[in-house]
């Protein structure tokens, strides 16, 4: 059994994980607006991990975080406010048990590559498409890998000259026009809602208001713009198939359709015989942790 840790830029996933990829027993909390960030993610991590072991022997901890995991560490946790989280020693601390921590991104990549959406694919691509946009890239059923940081940051690339800031401290980067969290403050605003609405509220008013003028243009602005990131990486690796994960999937009523139609009625490859197929992940937000487990 292994334990797997999915660090969230708004919320924190831990469950049991068995041989088979399959969830046993999870626990979940969000961190928003959390003043302290890193000393309540050290004590909800210890006290679930704690709740856990007695009922099953583990003989690993995989984590899932966003940033740059690095010799037990992880750095630019952007999204939270955190430059340095030595996690590995906040778990060493009370738990001598194997540690292996691994992008956020790349974890849920893993995930749907082996158990989910693109089990079938050999060259394909993941997209977390959450607070941020994080993801992986597999050549023949290989996931790339830099030799340093984690590199393919997808969220990262530039799509807009002298775009909007990005935390990452670049501007105009994709995750800055077509993060979830980005689509969903900008809809708020709109519908003149309260920060603290639960996406699941968000989503249901959207529907709603669809035919709103201010809401349709920004839901065609979003897609325009994702279909502008698909375009480089289709250019640039050729997949079979684009996997769409994180919170995007629950809004799949709202943009999927549309994003399938608008992707396919123009040329958005070089070669356009390299088109692939777009689809929604599976695994949800249970990805993360099960990829960090892989």
């Amino acid at each position: 059994m292994k334990i797997g840790i999915d660090i969230g830029g708004s919320h924190i996933g831990i469950a049991l994980v068995n041989e088979y990829g399959k969830i046993i027993e999870k626990s979940e909390t969000d961190i928003e607006n959390i003043n302290n960030a890193e000393q309540f993610i050290e004590k909800y991590i210890i006290r679930t991990i704690s709740n856990m072991l007695p009922s099953s022997n583990v003989d690993l901890i995989g984590i899932a975080a966003p940033g740059i995991p690095k010799d037990g560490k992880i750095f630019s946790m952007y999204n939270l406010g955190i430059a340095e989280l030595k996690i590995e020693d906040m778990i060493k601390k009370y738990y001598n048990i194997p540690i292996k921590i691994r992008n956020d991104g790349k974890c849920s990549a893993l995930a749907e590559k082996t158990y989910g959406s693109l089990k079938e694919n050999k060259d394909c691509i993941f997209l977390c498409l959450g607070t941020g946009i994080g993801g992986g890239v597999f050549i023949n059923n290989e996931m790339l890998q830099a030799n340093f940081a984690p590199g393919f940051e997808l969220g990262h690339m530039v799509i807009e000259r002298n775009g909007i800031q990005c935390n990452c401290g670049k501007r105009g980067c994709f995750e800055t026009y077509c993060s979830m969290k980005r689509f969903k403050d900008n809809a708020k605003i709109i519908l003149n809602l309260p920060k603290e609405i639960s996406s699941v509220e968000l989503l249901d008013i959207i529907i709603k208001n669809q035919n709103n003028i201010e809401i349709s243009n920004l839901i065609d602005e979003y897609i325009d713009n994702l279909i502008i990131g698909f375009s480089n990486l289709i250019d640039i690796f050729e997949p079979e198939a684009i996997s769409l994960g994180g919170s995007f999937v629950h809004f799949e009523e709202v943009f999927f359709e549309k994003l399938k139609n608008k992707f396919y009625q123009k040329k958005y490859a070089f070669n356009p015989e390299v088109m692939p197929e777009l689809k929604l992940a599976i695994l949800g937000n249970d990805a993360g942790i099960i990829g960090a487990t892989i």
